[in-house]
C-alpha cells in the first residue's frame, strides 16, 4: 500500500486525509504543526455565545461542503443565515449605515425602484450606473483588476462604496491589485457574452420560492459552529495516522519517493506528499527539491486580519440590528472594514437576551492594525462601534483572533502564476498542492483542493484507480 504524507492540518488537509481514508487504497499520516486541528476554523463556546475566530460560514452556490457534511452525518446540524429583511447589508457612508438596495447582486443593482430611492449612491453615481448598458465590451483576454472592471462599467462610485468594500472585502483585498479572473469570473463572462452586466441580470431567470417556502440562504454553517465540521473530520480518521505538535523541517528527494523529516528527528519515507499549508511555507519545504517552484509559491503574497467577538446584553444595545451587518468602504477613514451582527445573521450564536457582534480589521489596506495586540483590538473595535452603532455599554465578551499571513491575495496574474507552478509541479510526481492559495479560498474550495489530491493519489496506480472510483466522489459541485 502506497504511503502519502499530508502536511497542514487545516480543512484542505483534513479533507484530502477523509477522501484518503475513504478509498481504503493509501496509508497515510495526517501532520500538524499546532497542537490543535483546524487551521483557521476555530470556534469557542464562551458563557453561553458560540463565536468563531475565523470563518463563520460557506457558500451554498459550491456543493463541496454541503456534500461533505451530509456524509459525515452532519446533514441535521445545518442551519441557513437569516434571509429576507434580516439578511439586509449595511454600507457606512457619510456618518450613517445606508441599508444596501434590494436586489444588489454583489454590485449590479437588479431591481429599479429600490436601487432609486436608496440613498447609499449619490444622483450623478446613480445614472453613471445606469448607463452601464451603453459601455461597450472590453476586448482582449488580458486579467483586470477589481477596481479596473467596476470603475470601467459602473463608475468610481460603485467602486468606493459597494464594490470595493464587500467584494474586495471578501478576500481582504485591495481592488485595485485583485484579479477578478481568478475571484468574480461571472462578471467577465456576463460581460462577454451579453456586452452589459445589468442586461445579462435582466435576461438571467428569476427563480421563485416554491409555496410555503422561503428564499434558500446563500450562506449556511452548522448550529455548534464550523468546529463542528473538522471535529467530524478527526472523529472519522485513523488515530494512529493522525500527529499534531510535531513540524515538518524538509521534503526532499529520496530515490522515486520523497523523506519527509521531522523536528522530532524522525522522518517518514512517503510515494505522495500534499502540501495542504500557507504557500510561502510550502516553498520553504520544497526549496530542496526545486528553488525555482519554491520562488513562485513564495510570488502568492498574504495579508494579515483580525476579528474581534463582542458580547452585549440586549438591553444595552439601542439599534435594531434588522440584518447581517455592515460594510465600511476605505474613504470613510475609518479602521474597520466591516461588522458582522453574528446572532442576527445566524441562530444559536447568542441567548435570547445578549447580541454577539464581530468585528474585522486590517487586510491589504489596513494590515498594520492586525498586528495590535489583542486588548487594543477590542479597544480600537468598541471605540469604532461606539460612533457607528451608538454602543456605550462594555460587552460582557470580549475575544480577539489574529490571522498573521494567513489571507492569501489573488492579486493580477495570478491564474497564470498557478499555471505555472502546476506546470513545474509535473516534474515531480507524486508533489500535490492544497489549500486557499491557489484555486479558491474559500471552504468549499479547500475541501475540493483536498478531493482533487486524493484522487490524483489514489489514480496513481491502477489498482487504487479502480478502487476510487468506487469510492470517492465522482465530482462535487463546484
Amino acid at each position: 500500500m502506497k504511503k502519502t504524507v499530508i502536511v497542514g492540518g487545516g480543512i484542505a488537509g483534513l479533507a484530502t486525509a477523509y477522501y484518503l481514508h475513504e478509498s481504503g487504497a493509501v496509508d497515510y499520516t495526517l501532520i500538524e504543526c499546532s497542537p490543535r486541528w483546524g487551521g483557521k476554523i476555530t470556534t469557542e463556546e464562551l458563557d453561553g455565545f458560540v463565536v468563531e475566530g475565523g470563518p463563520d460560514s460557506f457558500i451554498t452556490q459550491k456543493a463541496a461542503t454541503m456534500e461533505l457534511c451530509k456524509r459525515l452525518g452532519l446533514g441535521d446540524q445545518l442551519v441557513g443565515s437569516n434571509t429576507g429583511k434580516n439578511a439586509t447589508t449595511y454600507v457606512w457612508s457619510g456618518g450613517r449605515l445606508h441599508p444596501m438596495p434590494e436586489g444588489m447582486m454583489l454590485m449590479a443593482p437588479t431591481m429599479v425602484l429600490p436601487f432609486l430611492r436608496s440613498k447609499l449612491i449619490s444622483w450623478p453615481g446613480k445614472l453613471r450606473m445606469g448607463m452601464e448598458m451603453l459601455i461597450p465590451k472590453r476586448r482582449g483576454d488580458e486579467d483586470e483588476s477589481l477596481a479596473s472592471f467596476v470603475r470601467r462599467r459602473l463608475g468610481s462610485e460603485a467602486l468606493k462604496k459597494i464594490a470595493g468594500p464587500l467584494m474586495g472585502g471578501i478576500h481582504a483585498a485591495d481592488p485595485e491589485k485583485l484579479s477578478l479572473r481568478s475571484t468574480f469570473p461571472m462578471f467577465l463572462d456576463m460581460e462577454k457574452k451579453h456586452g452589459s452586466l445589468l442586461r445579462a441580470m435582466m435576461k438571467s431567470p428569476r427563480r421563485k420560492p416554491a409555496p410555503g417556502t422561503s428564499k434558500p440562504s446563500m450562506f449556511m454553517s452548522l448550529q455548534g459552529g464550523l468546529k463542528q465540521l473538522t471535529d467530524a473530520l478527526v472523529a472519522h480518521l485513523r488515530p494512529e495516522a493522525l500527529r499534531t505538535g510535531v513540524c515538518v523541517q524538509s521534503v526532499t528527494s529520496y530515490g522515486s519517493r520523497y523523506k519527509v523529516l521531522l523536528n522530532d528527528g524522525s522522518a517518514i519515507l512517503a510515494d505522495d506528499v500534499v502540501f495542504a499549508t500557507p504557500a510561502y511555507i510550502t516553498a520553504d519545504l520544497v526549496e530542496p527539491i526545486d528553488p525555482a517552484l519554491a520562488s513562485q509559491l513564495r510570488a502568492i503574497r498574504y495579508v494579515s486580519t483580525a476579528t474581534v467577538s463582542l458580547g452585549f446584553r440586549r438591553s444595552d444595545i439601542t439599534h435594531p440590528l434588522e440584518g447581517a451587518g455592515f460594510i465600511v468602504p476605505r474613504a470613510e477613514g475609518r479602521r474597520i472594514t466591516a461588522c458582522s451582527w453574528s446572532s442576527e445573521k445566524f441562530r444559536h450564536r447568542a441567548p435570547d437576551d445578549r447580541v454577539l457582534l464581530r468585528v474585522f480589521i486590517g487586510g491589504a489596506q489596513s494590515e498594520y492594525l492586525a498586528s495590535l495586540d489583542r486588548v487594543s483590538l477590542i479597544e480600537l473595535a468598541l471605540d469604532e462601534l461606539r460612533v457607528m452603532m451608538k454602543i456605550t455599554a462594555r460587552p460582557i465578551l470580549a475575544a480577539a483572533y489574529r490571522w498573521q499571513r494567513a489571507n492569501p491575495q489573488y492579486e493580477l496574474g495570478h491564474e497564470q502564476r498557478i499555471a505555472d507552478i502546476e506546470r513545474s509541479l509535473t516534474e515531480f510526481p507524486g508533489l500535490h498542492l492544497a489549500g486557499a492559495a491557489y484555486r479558491g479560498a474559500g471552504i468549499p474550495d479547500c475541501i475540493q483542493s483536498g478531493l482533487k489530491a486524493a484522487r490524483d493519489i489514489t489514480a496513481r496506480d491502477h489498482a487504487g484507480s479502480r478502487y476510487h472510483d468506487q469510492h470517492l466522489p465522482v465530482a462535487i459541485g463546484t
